[in-house]
């Protein structure tokens, strides 16, 4: 168990405030999960009552092409699930972000429907939501399993997404977490179109605590996020959530800057104390494929920026919505 940080407010005022006969909202995002969706919701509904939870599963489809869609709708009778059915793939981000919007519970879990979050550790997450924390999140202790170049980019990424800034985004962070009311609401006030969920997540505050959980593997099917989609993703959550991109060009633009005039001061002495022979064309040109190369790269730092205001400027929906259908309403476990 790992404490990340605590407001002044004290822990025990906030468990008695928490209702004693909870609604639990479970969000699941699908996106062509069709042989895991069912397994995760009736997992969730038996945890759930065992635990004495009264709960709602909500199933975001993120646009699916399999039978994701099929299986909610007729396996999943007596269960009280509600299907939001997106116009199209808006990826993950934006899923989670409808199912925020729509979740009606004094809490909400999130969870993945794929078992690599394991559901039978959701009733130790209430339980620290009861104790009175706001927020309750799982860390990956251990990513020895991922390939070379994703560790490198999740260090690289955290590195500068919390250099120079006051509240760091805590390393290794997933999505499978629990979240009080007052933290749905505080989401739901984000109007922002490019989201980065685990940087929104901190940036609201509010008491938290990281618990360590091992992941599993895939009980089937495969992910389709790869390293294009983190690449992506970091790219989003860099430009939201930091300035040090475009600190590192100016830096790096005043160390050629300092260069340039020490190398005119050494070329200067030079020609008075040797004469100005000709030469030095190899020099000239690798500077100035140098330059251009530095100068085409911090053009396309700020084109990203650009672009994020494009989007935001917009203002877009971050989602559509083709259809909500409710089976059963949350009732008693």
């Amino acid at each position: 168990m790992m404490d990340t940080f605590v407001h002044s407010y004290p822990l025990e005022q906030r468990a008695i405030q928490r209702p004693l006969d909870p609604l639990v909202s479970c969000i699941i995002p699908a996106y062509n999960e069709e042989s895991n969706i069912v397994p995760m919701l009736q997992t969730l509904h038996r945890v759930l009552s065992t635990a004495g939870y009264r709960h709602e599963l909500l199933v975001v489809d993120d646009g699916s092409q399999d039978d994701t869609v099929k299986r909610v709708c007729s396996e999943t009778i007596g269960l009280p699930v509600t299907l939001i059915q997106l116009s199209r793939n808006f990826g993950k981000e934006m899923a989670l972000t409808a199912g925020i919007d729509h979740a009606q519970g004094d809490v909400a879990v999130l969870i993945d429907c794929d078992f690599q979050h394991p559901p039978e550790r959701v009733p130790e997450f209430l339980r620290q939501w009861r104790n009175g924390y706001d927020m309750v999140y799982s860390v990956r202790p251990y990513r020895g399993h991922q390939r070379l170049a994703t560790r490198l980019f999740t260090r690289t990424f955290y590195a500068l997404v919390n250099s120079g800034t006051a509240h760091k985004i805590p390393q290794n962070t997933q999505d499978f977490r629990v979240l009080d009311r007052c933290v749905l609401d505080a989401l739901r006030q984000m109007p922002e179109r490019n989201r980065f969920m685990k940087g929104l997540y901190n940036w609201v505050g509010f008491s938290q605590l990281a618990l360590e959980i091992e992941y599993q593997e895939r009980r089937a099917g495969t992910s389709s996020f790869n390293f294009r989609r983190l690449l992506s993703l970091g790219m989003t959550g860099m430009t939201a959530f930091s300035n040090m991109p475009l600190r590192i060009w100016t830096l790096l633009g005043s160390c050629i800057s300092l260069l340039a005039i020490a190398y005119a001061g050494w070329a200067f002495l030079r020609t008075q104390l040797f004469g100005n022979p000709l030469s030095g064309w190899l020099t000239l040109t690798v500077a100035i494929t140098f330059l251009c190369g530095v100068q085409l790269l911090s053009i396309g730092i700020l084109g990203e920026y650009i672009g994020r205001i494009f989007n935001e400027v917009k203002q877009r929906p971050t989602y559509l919505i083709s259809k909500i259908t409710r089976f059963n309403e949350p009732g008693k476990p």
